[in-house]
Parts: structure tokens; C-alpha cells; sequence
């Protein structure tokens, strides 16, 4: 009988090495989460990774994110200072600097190029995959490098993508 496995989205070589890199390779990375984020933080890494978003306009955002008190006034000023660029407004929006989430945790991975772009490869891919399932019609594109936006350090952030009389 024929078998096969298929990686998950961090492919088994990367995931060998992170263990090896995070925990000494003790356990997978599998086995590795549980015990050490218990279940609260497994259920707050599931809306992590698969957060709300809001559609304010014609313009899609990162809830978690947004400018607090954000309303129809802030979102026309918004619109006035881009010239109606509404990919440019959402780029601005949804700039997220990655290390200043973890500002409270251990920082020995946020300069590692390896660490970081397998992260946001991740919240590229079920933050994708999220806005195809509230979208299906709108194609989004995603961005990651350093000062995004004007963010600190290594950034993510996501736009639509949209024809240019858009």
C-alpha cells in the first residue's frame, strides 16, 4: 500500500532545524507547541493566525490593528492625504512591525532572517487563505522587509490589489 506524507506549510527540514535551534531538537516542533503555550495560547495563536478583518469602504483591515477610534472622518482624511489610493491607505493600515509584538518576550530570534521569514510566511499564507474565504472576488498581495510603512524593523502588511482606475 502506497504512503506518503506531506509537509505541513514549514517544511520537515526547517522544522528539524528550528527544534534543534529552539529547544535543542528534544521534541518536534508538533510537540513542542502544547506543553509550551498550553491551551490558551494555542486557541490565541488560532485567531492569530486566522484574525478579524474589517471592510471599511472598499478597503480591507487588519482589525487587531487598526488606529483606535478609527471612523468615516479618519477613513476620508485617510482617502484625502492618499489621493484615493485605497491599496495605499490599506498598505499603511496593515503595516505590522514583527518584533514590536514580541517586545515582551525573548529576542534571540528577531534577527534571525530564518525565524522571521518563516513566521510571516505563515501569517502570509492563513491570513491568505482567511481573506480568500471573506473575498473570493478580491486578490490581495503581501509584503515583508524592513521598515515597511514606516514600522520598526522586519514588517508585514497586505493590500489589495486593484486595477490601475481603481
Amino acid at each position: 500500500m502506497e504512503q506518503k506524507t506531506f509537509d505541513g506549510l514549514i517544511p520537515s527540514a526547517q522544522r528539524a532545524a528550528f527544534s534543534e535551534q529552539f529547544i535543542g531538537g528534544a521534541l518536534p516542533l508538533f510537540g513542542y507547541a502544547a506543553p509550551h503555550c498550553g491551551i490558551d495560547g494555542m486557541l490565541a495563536a488560532a485567531h492569530f493566525f486566522t484574525p478579524d478583518f474589517t471592510l471599511f469602504g472598499d478597503c480591507v483591515f487588519l482589525t487587531a490593528i487598526m488606529p483606535p477610534a478609527f471612523d468615516e472622518a479618519a477613513y476620508r482624511e485617510m482617502e484625502q492625504r492618499y489621493h484615493g489610493d485605497h491599496s495605499a491607505m490599506e498598505r499603511w493600515v496593515n503595516a505590522w512591525s514583527v518584533g514590536g509584538f514580541f517586545d515582551n518576550t525573548a529576542t534571540q530570534y528577531m534577527d534571525d532572517d530564518a525565524v522571521l521569514t518563516a513566521f510571516t510566511d505563515c501569517l502570509q499564507y492563513y491570513w491568505g487563505q482567511r481573506l480568500k474565504q471573506l473575498f473570493p472576488e478580491r486578490e490581495f498581495v503581501f509584503e515583508t522587509g524592513d521598515e515597511i510603512e514606516g514600522e520598526l524593523g522586519y514588517t508585514i502588511t497586505f493590500y489589495q490589489k486593484r486595477s490601475a482606475n481603481q
